[in-house]
């Protein structure tokens, strides 16, 4: 199972199709060569080590100055990390929508439709863009469903678009959340199916100049499959280059179909040349059915005169190896994966984020676990030099500046940590996770936050990207909670703060998991906030036990009721005792009146196929359950009694 994209069981919005936008466009400066103080690419740098080498003001003592300039709200969730080159800041969105943004006021330059593909795990853009000098001229390179565009970066038009697949198929899984490296007139990148048996995945690369296919490696034929599409080897991960070596480094994800599907390049993180031919692979674990993929972008380092590779994983250890031989150097477990029994197959623990490697430390941020925390490690030795556990659990890349680190969580906070110690600098409270990754570029930060559930009429209001900026004149507005958790015990109400369905029926779509042959159901949800009443009324589900996923553990219990759960946390919607009500088949709905579980706000309401109502699923068991998963933004704040 390939990693969650900008957190927990995001769901795709689909997007319009259409080739481009040829109306007026806001030309920028976008020739010559990219300057040190630029973030062209996810990573920073080809060798993806996500710091900065740019002499930057920003530093442990100076951070906690930093404050908002703008926010520039996109059309959809955005989770791909922005690019920063020059006077233009580059990212898109689930729908589809690639942007340039004015580096200093915000304001839209151009944008760019990409061409819809339906059959896509998040969103049509998930990956980062890469900007690129290609004879004179900038391009940028960047991942839609399954088509790779070079785009010109002055005006936004489209110099060339590679297709991978049958983009005529809309059941064709053939996807790319690998973020593209350009190198020696390549534009490198992972693509995915999905784990889908009988369709290859791999790494493939272009020539920048056409999009031309230069070479694709066929990782199921070195991997012992004679070349069959097992949907094993998914390349959801983005590459790093060694250009001295000649060397390309990626990695892969699980095999959730049996351990036989397995190969030499199943859950690996491997190595290939320059020309696509492949040179190693290492692979931590025996074959499994659990979902203990490679994530993030490998980071490319040196301990002493050793040249070495390092990569997280959603086992929640880093693993070092030798980057000529993939021999393996040293492991760090810096928490174990949120998995709750082997074979579930569904995870969102551990590393998936990039780790960022600066100053002799390796540092990054783990999601669901025992411990969901930042970590540092020493990049020379794997000791754990110290953990912090208040960002929570981050799927965002790290970033590193000057011995600053930033990271963003799902506790819709964006945090400057010192490399050192860990001990939190800065920290903003944003209007969605932070599941996109930090970049710096000179003095300003950029970062992206999203409400996770898109199809909600007021993303576009909390979706987007943010500049901080040192000196700024704009302060950032306070949206710290009033309430805490100690008065949040004795809550017999809950201020909806906008939420559109306060006071009347909600219709919610089916988008996360299909519905049951042969029923058409319908879900409405209307909440009261004095006293409070969270009422659910449903038609047409059908029988609670089929919205069980076929072949879960979940399956083997059943399910006899649909239960409604509300949390504040997005990272564990389920659990934590966060029942409102139930029902069983043949009824048509239920009422909660109590908060069951207490906390100073509120974002997440989910409906549940269950077995009893004594049922607290827990994260995996939860997401085999769901019928469907709804956020709240701005969140419901509880309200004192």
């Amino acid at each position: 199972m390939r990693g969650i994209v900008g957190g927990l069981l995001v769901v795709a919005l689909a997007a319009s199709a259409c080739a481009g936008d040829d109306g007026d466009r806001a030309a920028t400066d976008a020739t010559g060569p990219i300057d040190a103080c630029d973030w062209p690419l996810w990573g920073y740098g080809i060798e993806r080590t996500f710091a900065t080498t740019c002499d930057t003001a920003l530093a442990p003592d100076t951070v906690g100055d930093l404050q908002r300039v703008w926010f520039h709200a996109t059309d959809d969730v955005v989770t791909a990390t922005p690019a920063v080159v020059g006077d233009t800041v580059y990212t898109g969105d689930w729908a589809g929508v690639v942007y340039a943004l004015d580096r200093e006021t915000g304001e839209e330059r151009w944008r760019f439709q990409t061409t819809e593909h339906r059959n896509v795990y998040a969103g049509q853009i998930v990956s980062s863009p890469a900007v690129a000098d290609v004879g004179g001229e900038r391009l940028v390179f960047i991942g839609a469903g399954k088509t790779l565009y070079g785009l010109v970066a002055a005006d936004g038009t489209e110099r060339w678009h590679h297709e991978l697949g049958d983009a005529g198929d809309a059941a064709e899984p053939t996807e790319i959340e690998s973020s593209p490296v350009v190198v020696d007139g390549l534009a490198i990148f992972g693509y995915d199916v999905h784990n889908t048996p009988g369709y290859r995945a791999g790494l493939q690369a272009v020539d920048v100049a056409t999009g031309d296919l230069v070479w694709d490696v066929d990782l199921d034929r070195e991997g012992g499959h004679g070349g069959a599409p097992t949907g094993c080897v998914d390349v959801w991960s983005s590459p790093s280059v060694d250009r001295e070596r000649g060397l390309v480094f990626a990695a892969t994800g699980n095999c959730p179909s049996s351990p036989e599907g397995w190969g030499g390049y199943t859950e690996a993180l491997f190595a290939v040349d320059l020309e696509g031919n492949p040179v190693w692979s290492f692979q931590p674990h025996e074959p499994n059915n659990d979902d203990l993929d490679f994530a993030g972008a490998p980071n490319l380092f040196r301990i002493g005169d050793r040249d070495v590779v390092g990569l997280g994983n959603k086992d929640g250890t880093y693993y070092v190896v030798d980057r000529e031989t993939g021999e393996l150097v040293w492991q760090a477990e810096a928490t174990e994966p949120g998995l709750e029994a082997e074979g579930s197959n569904f995870s969102t623990g551990g590393f998936i984020g990039g780790s960022a490697v600066s100053d002799g430390v390796v540092t990054g941020g783990t999601g669901v676990g025992p411990c969901p925390c930042a970590h540092g490690i020493d990049a020379a030795t794997g000791e754990i030099l110290w953990q912090n556990d208040e960002p929570a659990a981050t799927y965002a890349s790290a970033a590193v500046a000057n011995g600053v680190l930033f990271l963003g969580g799902n506790d819709f906070t964006l945090r400057a940590l010192d490399l050192a110690t860990g001990e939190i600098l800065w920290s903003e409270e944003m209007q969605g996770a932070v599941s996109g990754g930090a970049v710096v570029s000179g003095d300003d930060l950029f970062a992206v936050a999203v409400i996770r559930e898109p199809g909600l009429d007021e993303r576009s209001e909390t979706s987007g990207v943010y500049r901080f900026s040192l000196g700024a004149a704009t302060p950032s507005a306070d949206t710290t909670p009033s309430t805490t958790v100690a008065e949040a015990a004795a809550v017999t109400a809950l201020e909806p703060q906008g939420l559109a369905c306060a006071g009347a029926p909600c219709p919610i779509d089916f988008e996360i998991n299909d519905p049951p042959p042969g029923t058409r159901p319908e879900l409405y949800v209307q909440l009261t906030a004095d006293p409070l009443a969270i009422a659910v009324t449903a038609q047409d589900l059908g029988a609670p036990e089929d919205w069980v996923r076929q072949g879960s553990a979940a399956a083997g219990e059943g399910a006899t009721r649909f239960g409604v759960f509300l949390s504040a946390r997005d990272d564990d919607p389920f659990g934590g005792g966060g029942l409102i009500c139930s029902w069983a088949e043949g009824e048509d709905g239920c009422t909660g009146t109590a908060i069951p579980l207490f906390a100073p706000t509120y974002n997440r309401l989910s409906v549940l196929a269950i077995v009893d109502e004594s049922t607290e699923p827990t994260l995996s068991d939860g997401a085999d359950r769901l019928v469907r998963t709804l956020s709240f933004d701005p969140p419901l704040r509880a309200v004192e009694p």
